[in-house]
């Protein structure tokens, strides 16, 4: 039996036997924009308006025969010109960095991460609550996919480091996405810099022990060129005051759509990828991680989340499920 799986639009995994396709001569794609259009009017008019809206995406057929996942074609109307601010998104290989690491340091993710408060630089709630709460790193990576919690990604992104970060996403083949920023609101240069910390394995009873670091900044803005298309908007906040002028985007969190689909490829797919640029995780980690990505914010068992007005199913999750046409109510 053959089965389409769209990557970007459903994703599912199970026991396949992986291989690549074979033929490597296959003609040039027919306009996949040309097969979307006539099917709903709003999706023809941002369709048709794809510069105005900035539209971009990508997407990768993987056709299933029976036991046998084979790799399909990839549709990229990605447009590396169009600069979009990633925000959140950069999230998941946050997460995913994180896992990597507890494997090297051969720590589970029931581990607690205290940070250290070795300066001061913007909201400092994350180092606080780190020191207050004893939350484990798996209790910190649900929140911080599940409902995007700003103060365990600032956390995780201190104890991965930027040179660590960045580092390893380049040795995967994620070439193009710079993360240098955590969400403390920091000055830019502020952001090289990592408190320490401490990692403790309660049930083994040891614990490790890092420094605060600081990235070189001359190192960091080698990784950027100046381009006057990153100049956004016409007015922009700043400290806290409307002023009149685009926004800079300019050395900035980049994240672009081919790495965006390269990440959650590697992650659902790892086969259809050399063994170097797999994400080097534990499988039970892997599992923990996918299934974390599918769950919804009333799975975290608190309290304030069962409130699904503040909290729905589709929260960050940019689906329809949920919507209140009964058309769409099962998706």
């Amino acid at each position: 039996m053959k089965k389409t799986i769209l990557i970007f639009l459903t994703i599912w995994t199970s026991s396949f036997v992986f291989c690549q396709n074979a033929n490597s001569e296959d003609p040039i794609e027919p306009d996949f924009l040309l097969e979307m259009y006539g099917k709903d009017s709003l999706v023809d008019y941002v369709l048709g308006n794809r510069e105005k809206f900035r539209f971009q995406f990508m997407l990768t057929e993987i056709e299933a025969f029976d036991s046998i996942l084979v790799l399909g074609q990839t549709h990229n109307y990605a447009v590396p010109e169009w600069y979009f601010h990633p925000a959140s998104v950069v999230k998941l290989p946050t997460a995913i960095l994180t896992l990597e690491k507890l494997k090297e340091k051969d720590f589970p993710v029931e581990s607690v991460l205290v940070l250290n408060r070795d300066f001061e630089c913007g909201n400092m709630q994350f180092v606080e609550e780190s020191r207050e709460k004893n939350t484990t790193i798996q209790q910190m990576l649900r929140e911080l996919i599940i409902v995007s919690n700003n103060t365990y990604y600032n956390s995780l992104y201190h104890f991965l480091t930027p040179k660590f970060l960045n580092e390893q996403l380049q040795a995967k083949g994620i070439r193009n996405t710079h993360i240098y920023k955590d969400f403390s609101g920091c000055e830019m240069p502020l952001n090289m810099k990592t408190h320490g910390y401490f990692l403790v394995d309660r049930k083994e009873s040891i614990a490790l022990k890092e420094d605060q670091s600081e990235f070189p900044l001359r190192e960091f803005a080698a990784h950027y060129s100046y381009d006057s298309t990153k100049l956004l908007g016409s007015k922009h906040e700043y400290r806290r005051n409307i002023v009149n002028g685009p926004f800079d985007f300019n050395y900035n969190l980049e994240y672009p759509i081919s790495d965006i689909h390269g990440t959650s490829m590697r992650l659902f797919f790892p086969e259809f990828f050399k063994e170097d640029e797999r994400w080097n995780i534990r499988e039970e980690d892997r599992d923990l991680l996918i299934e974390t990505m599918k769950s919804v914010p009333r799975d975290l068992n608190e309290k304030k989340y069962l409130d699904k007005k503040k909290y729905p199913d589709n929260l960050y999750k940019y689906l329809i499920h949920g919507d209140a046409n009964p058309k769409y109510n099962a998706v």
